[in-house]
């Protein structure tokens, strides 16, 4: 009765289930993937205010910290911190133009990037506000928004005085009609025709911020709500429950003329006429708000800039996901089943239906040993469930329960096969098979009987195949046996799979597979190229091969398998990279039957988040390859950005940069490159996005350069760059074939050498002995040099008066000049000795030594005489007095850090004019009495005598002041005649 009961229930709901058949899998609901990207990815700055693509693919991000070039794996940052020409970091607006140039507002001027140089177009005269806009006629006039309305003609800004106050945003409609957004209202520019169309009469004030074109109508997004223009009026678009938040934030039309709106809160989709929220746009945690930047890239990919939360970015994927959206009791799927044309899923909390996109869990889960469902099987008008604690039976046709097996009710029944009469179970602790109804091991040997199976399968000459965790068995007339001729003996077997060929293969949990027949095995693994050791699911369609495992799935030429070898291997979804966590439908779970499903031109597979569904046309379609870019060349420590560069012979040492802008598990890009000239081959740099080249000899060169993505066979379009290494002026055919001259003239030469060698050797013997003469002079003159310079000074010694005296008064007698011989006494410089040593005294002695020479003529003699005494020798004397006023002047001017003793240091100099003919020595005698006196009336000054011959030495020094000419600054301590 209780099964009748069940049987009647379910034949009543599946009656309240519309059999639409052409429509079970119409499948519609939007699913987007994406990701995110914050200033811990390298972006300058968390708000993104603009984003445009330029033709080699790049995005360009403008944000509060500067400008960003982004290729999906790194940010390029331009600011004033790297870039002097850049006006601002609070980038406003950004645009290329028809030339490819970029053009940059900020909020303090407008800028312009061309060939990798920022150059300032206001410099001159500096915009007031931020730039708010770019409009590019088909002419090339462009029109900037900002504080005014100006248009760049010439080479210059120039004001358009037809608009009169602010722009708040531009819009470029059909090559010649330009929008204007502006305070209350907007304005059209048509050929130079302009027309205002002020705000609504019942608005007080209003800012139009953004302009965009749908369906043949204007769309104005201002603070005070959106508008559609149309039929010359202002018609209120509603926002749902847009709440107070009238203020619109962006407004874009996408390539399928969709258009997208956003205010501080949510963003929206208008598309024929509709409007609805996209909450996917703000993600699970409902946190990426205020989108005020948008993009659609040349891959359809969309980019959504905030001002709070950064860059991120939407993608369709080929795949499409089933989960909790769509209603299933538990996101852990283990098992799927066709069930008509709808699928079966088998998952932790029991079975359900998935028809139309949407889960029905199924009544007969009640009656089920454990709702934990892991294999199920189609058998006949059976649909055999196997669970974590045993199996079951349930009417195919009507899915009401029929019975459960308490035999095994505590193993984990992992796969099943029908074979003749007999249905074989593989559970966790052995393997069994149904007869009569009954589930039984006699006759099989004693290790499967307690064996881990996970998959077994009937061949075409019905012998059965067995995987368990531990080896591969095998089944015929004669018995069971082990399977010891692979090299998967003792691996985990998951799959086993027979084509029609009769072909098989055999996957393992973490080992590859093996393909073809016993004794004729190919083994596959990572070594071989399979993106991953793990085999999941297997299906054959056409002539590829399908291959799930937890990394993802790909598919694999079937043909070339049989030549051992992978051919064409392309990863559908691959789970491998960090950013799968939200850029990828994950996948695939389980190791054992029921773990995929081709169904309804899709194939399935259990994950644990729901189902993955992919369309079987997804098969012979790819996603777009890459394209290289060569960032640059840097060499001899320049950097060349050209397509064709020419390098000095110097600039031996390469550095070539390059990389991909893409935007799809950017980490797996593979890069190779080849230098031809110099590389024989490929050179594989896998995800390295620089190649190193020293010590290059000159000759022209070719850097060749392509990029895939991991998992995908494909290759890219060649990039070429062109580098030719400028040879050195001998490096060149004419250098050379001067060379060889030489070499011939020298061999010549040579000859002509070794004939004259014996008659000049004594001539160069000569030679030698005359320069180690000569080189001996110089060396004693050196000598003879050192021994009249005082060692602490610098200056003269007495030595030097000695040998050069006689010179010097020679030539004061031709030159009929009176010589002057004066001695400086530094004042009480005994006393600094006493107080600060005799370091600080010497330190001291060489600091005046300096003054002295600082203050005296070139063709002054200065003598250290001794001590703290200094003599000087003063040829063409005519002004002496000056010089001894400026010397004692500069001493007591010098600052000395010694003021604990002394505040100022002075001197006292006692000096004498004589005729050359003079005995200098007597002249020598009246300076230091000239010197004496100085030091009895006061010190600090100086003493001068003049006379022309002989003056009585022996006479009193006094009576002396009164005949002799007398020059000094202590004029009140001299009679009257000086």
């Amino acid at each position: 009765m209780l099964r009748l009961g069940t049987y009647i229930i379910t034949l009543c709901w599946l009656c309240l289930v519309p059999l639409r058949s052409a429509q079970a899998l119409v499948l519609s609901q939007q699913d987007y993937l994406y990701r995110v990207w914050s200033v811990e990815a390298g972006l300058p700055q968390i708000s993104v205010t603009a984003i445009v693509q330029d033709q080699q693919g790049f995005l360009w991000l403008g944000s509060q910290n500067g400008l960003a070039r982004f290729d999906g794996l790194q940010f390029d940052v331009f600011n004033t911190a790297n870039m002097p020409e850049m006006s601002s970091n609070l980038i406003t607006a950004l645009h290329f133009d028809q030339q490819g140039r970029l053009w940059i507002g900020s909020v303090n001027g407008l800028m312009r990037y061309q060939d990798g140089q920022f150059s300032r177009l206001d410099k001159d005269a500096p915009l007031q506000g931020a730039i708010t806009g770019f409009a590019e006629l088909t002419d090339g006039t462009m029109y900037i928004g900002g504080s005014r309305l100006y248009r760049w003609q010439q080479q210059q800004l120039q004001q358009v005085p037809a608009h009169q106050g602010p722009v708040f945003q531009l819009f470029q409609h059909h090559d010649i009609l330009t929008y204007i957004g502006a305070q209350d209202g907007f304005a059209s520019l048509d050929q130079g025709h302009y027309q205002w169309h002020g705000k609504p009469d019942a608005l007080p004030t209003m800012q139009i911020s953004e302009l965009a074109w749908q369906d043949g109508q204007l769309y104005l997004g201002s603070t005070a709500g959106l508008y559609r223009w149309a039929n010359q009026s202002w018609q209120p678009v509603a926002l749902p429950e847009q709440g107070s938040e009238a203020r619109i934030e962006l407004l874009y039309t996408d390539t399928q003329q969709r258009l997208w709106v956003s205010n501080y809160s949510n963003t929206y989709l208008i598309e024929r006429g509709q409007v609805q929220r996209t909450d996917y746009v703000k993600g699970k945690h409902q946190d990426f708000v205020w989108v005020e930047s948008m993009l659609q890239d040349k891959h359809q990919n969309l980019w959504f800039g905030s001002r709070s939360h950064g860059l991120k970015r939407l993608r369709q994927p080929p795949t499409q996901r089933f989960s909790k959206a769509q209603g299933i009791p538990d996101p852990y799927v283990w098992a799927l089943e066709a069930w008509q044309q709808h699928v079966l899923v088998g998952t932790s909390a029991g079975l359900s239906l998935l028809q139309y996109g949407k889960f029905q869990p199924l009544s007969a889960n009640q009656y089920l040993p454990n709702p934990f469902i892991y294999s199920l099987l189609t058998d006949g008008d059976d649909l055999w469930v196997g669970t974590r604690a045993g199996l079951s039976r349930l009417d195919r046709q009507t899915l009401a329960w029929q019975r459960n097996y308490d035999s095994i009710s505590h193993l984990l029944v992992t796969t099943m096969a029908r074979q003749g009469e007999r249905l074989w179970v593989g559970t966790n602790g052995g393997l069994y098979y149904l007869q009569h109804d009954e589930l039984r091991q006699d006759a099989l040997p004693a290790l499967l009987q307690t064996a881990k199976v996970r998959i077994v399968l009937p061949d075409q000459q019905n012998r059965l195949w067995i995987g368990t965790e531990n080896g591969l068995y095998l089944g015929d007339n004669s018995g069971f046996a082990p399977v010891l001729d692979t090299p998967l003996s003792g691996s985990f077997i998951s799959v086993i799979k027979q084509f029609a060929d009769g072909n098989l293969l055999i996957g393992s949990f973490d080992q590859g597979f093996i393909y073809g027949q016993p004794g004729a095995w190919h083994w596959f693994n990572q070594r071989s190229g399979l993106p991953g050791n793990g085999v999941m699911h297997v299906e054959k369609i056409d002539n590829q091969l399908l291959i799930s495992n937890f990394q993802g799935f790909y598919r694999l030429s079937y043909p070339a398998l049989a030549q051992g070898k992978i051919d064409q291997l392309y990863m559908l979804v691959d789970d491998r990279r960090p950013e799968a966590e939200t850029d990828s439908h994950r996948c695939c779970n389980g190791a054992g039957s029921s773990k995929g499903l081709v169904h309804q031109g899709r194939v399935w597979y259990p994950t644990l988040d729901g189902v993955v569904s992919l369309p079987l046309q997804q098969l012979i379609h790819h996603s777009a390859v890459p394209e290289p870019v060569v960032s640059a060349v840097i060499a001899g420590g320049q950097q060349y950005l050209e397509s064709q560069i020419s390098l000095p012979p110097e600039a031996r040492d390469w550095r070539i940069r390059f990389t991909a802008p893409f935007f799809l598990q950017a980490s797996s890009l593979e890069f190779r490159y080849q230098l031809q000239g110099y590389d024989e081959d490929w050179i594989y740099a896998l995800n390295r996005r620089e190649a190193f080249y020293t010590n290059l000899p000159a000759g022209a060169y070719r850097f060749l350069l392509q990029v895939r993505v991991a998992g995908d066979y494909r290759w890219s379009d060649t990039v070429e760059l062109s580098v030719q290494l400028t040879p050195y002026w001998y490096q060149t055919w004419l250098a050379r074939s001067l060379f060889m001259l030489l070499v011939v003239l020298a061999l010549w030469g040579l000859y002509r050498w070794r004939l004259s060698a014996l008659a000049n050797a004594q001539l160069r013997l000569e030679w030698q002995v005359a320069e180690r003469t000569q080189a001996l002079h110089e060396a004693n003159q050196k000598l003879q040099q050192l021994s009249m310079q005082d060692a602490l000074t610098g200056l003269y010694n007495r030595h030097y008066v000695d040998s050069n005296i006689r010179q010097i008064l020679a030539r004061a007698e031709r030159a009929h000049e009176p010589l002057t011989l004066a001695l400086l006494d530094l004042d009480h410089f005994k006393r600094i000795n006493d107080k600060l040593g005799h370091q600080i005294g010497d330190a001291i002695l060489r600091q005046v030594a300096d003054i002295v020479r600082q203050n005296c003529r070139s063709t002054d003699h200065l003598v250290r005489w001794g001590g703290e005494e200094f003599l000087l020798i003063l040829e063409h004397s005519a002004d002496v007095p000056q010089l001894l006023q400026r010397l004692l002047a500069a001493m007591r001017s010098q600052p000395w850090p010694y003021s604990q003793v002394f505040s100022r240091l002075t001197g006292s100099v006692g000096a004498v004019s004589f005729a050359p003919a003079a005995d200098w020595q007597q002249q020598l005698q009246l300076a230091d009495q000239a010197l004496y006196w100085v030091k009895q009336h006061g010190r600090d000054g100086y003493l001068l005598l003049e006379h022309g011959e002989q003056a009585p030495v022996d006479a009193d020094f006094s009576s002396l002041l009164q005949q002799l000419p007398v020059h000094s600054n202590k004029t009140a301590e001299l009679s009257p005649y000086c």
